[in-house]
């Protein structure tokens, strides 16, 4: 028979085992790294193409934009990560190291967040691109009678700077779970995954669009919109959002920052909603609201850059026709689903932004090779004049696509 061991000597075995373990899984995460923190190897096939986060996100990409010193920032919610690239051409041309922080789900408060915490680190960035959302902005009923200003806390710290986050990414199911992920998405050009400048280029919507078509992204997304706006409009304007709003301004002009406030180029199909569940209103005095603001920080801090751009509208890339219902095999060029653009109008987008125009870009027509504007910079003076270009754009989507206003109504009324 075997002897069995002493306790001791038992413990002693489980203790050095223990640590072994540990031991492994540890270099197995830094060496593999899935989150881009320690760099020790970084090759091609093996772990060279990151997963996409799931957890710890904001931590995550601060310390990434942080450490590649970034100094032009994107900030939003997935739009902006979805469709604003980091590694867009005007970036290069303008000799910028840009870093996409935008969070999926996200408010402007963790924008605030973002910015707050840059700026206690002394990182003052040359560019900031804000991706603002009106949705964002608008209280459910419950809420909308706060109207109190609520302050953040003088030492209200962001997460980045707790220890947790960096103990439970290197050491815990999660983290061993994405290592293993990101071994195996190597050789996966459909697989999900965050560049290392922090862009979603949405690789995995690629089989699901082979495999059902655009139709039926579009149509679930409609009707979960629906529903949201439906409740959205019994609601009102958050202070609150505003206040963030302020705040993010306000240490972007302290900072010496050009300030890119973009109204995302929503689809067609979102504004055709707001529409008919009475959201219009609402949506067009955010929009008064938002150059109010951008005119008092101006204001309060003489010299700065902020600029104001709406492309929101009914144009020829807004009114981008959804691929038929069955139809597998038709695409869309600018539009993943009527809430997420791709990346090809997010590049046109940004283009339009650094562009030295002062109202309106001249862009090429999707249909022909002329000249067509798409974007417009909202100031105090001409905002009716911006409200006649979208009333125009409409009556031109109205003609070419009328399919699209009808299911909006169909839309509301089965809702």
């Amino acid at each position: 028979m075997t002897k069995p061991l002493e306790p001791s000597r038992f413990m002693r075995w489980f203790t050095i085992s223990t640590l072994t373990g540990i031991a492994l899984v540890v270099a197995l995460v830094v060496i593999v790294d899935p989150y881009d923190q320690y760099r020790v190897v970084a090759r091609p096939g093996f772990n060279l193409i990151k997963p996409g986060l799931t957890r710890h996100q904001s931590e995550i990409k601060l310390t990434q934009a942080v450490e590649m010193r970034a100094d032009a920032l994107i900030l939003g919610h997935s739009r902006a990560e979805v469709g604003f690239d980091p590694e867009a051409p005007v970036f290069v041309r303008q000799g910028l190291s840009a870093y996409n922080l935008a969070i999926p789900g996200a408010g402007i408060s963790n924008a605030r967040g973002q910015v707050e915490y840059l700026h206690q680190i002394g990182i003052k960035p040359k560019v900031v691109v804000l991706g603002v959302e009106f949705l964002d902005f608008m209280e459910a009923p419950q809420n909308a009678a706060s109207t109190i200003s609520h302050q953040r806390p003088a030492n209200d710290r962001h997460p980045v700077t707790h220890w947790f986050w960096r103990f439970d990414s290197l050491f815990s199911l999660g983290s061993v779970k994405d290592t293993i992920r990101t071994l195996l998405i190597q050789y996966d050009n459909e697989a999900a995954i965050m560049t290392s400048r922090g862009f979603n280029p949405l690789n995995e919507y690629g089989p699901i669009m082979r495999r059902e078509g655009y139709y039926p992204l579009f149509r679930q997304r409609a009707q979960e919109n629906t529903k949201t706006y439906l409740k959205k409009a019994k609601g009102s304007l958050s202070s609150a959002d505003f206040d963030h709003l302020r705040a993010i301004l306000d240490i972007a002009a302290e900072s010496g920052s050009d300030v890119k406030l973009i109204i995302y180029p929503y689809h067609a199909q979102i504004l055709a909603l707001f529409e008919e569940t009475r959201l219009w209103s609402s949506f067009w005095k955010w929009k008064d609201l938002l150059v109010r603001e951008v005119s008092a920080a101006k204001q309060r801090h003489p010299g700065t850059r902020i600029a104001l751009f709406d492309f929101s509208g009914y144009g020829n890339y807004n009114c981008e026709k959804i691929p038929a219902k069955g139809d597998r095999t038709t695409g869309t060029r600018w539009y993943w689903e009527a809430g997420h653009f791709k990346k090809e109008l997010g590049d046109i987008v940004l283009e339009s932004v650094f562009s030295n125009s002062a109202d309106t870009f001249q862009m090429i027509n999707v249909e022909q090779d002329k000249p067509d504007t798409f974007g417009f910079q909202l100031n105090e003076s001409n905002t009716i004049l911006n409200l006649r270009r979208i009333y125009q754009e409409r009556s031109r989507c109205m003609k070419s696509y009328p399919a699209l206003f009808g299911e909006a109504i169909e839309l509301v009324a089965g809702a």
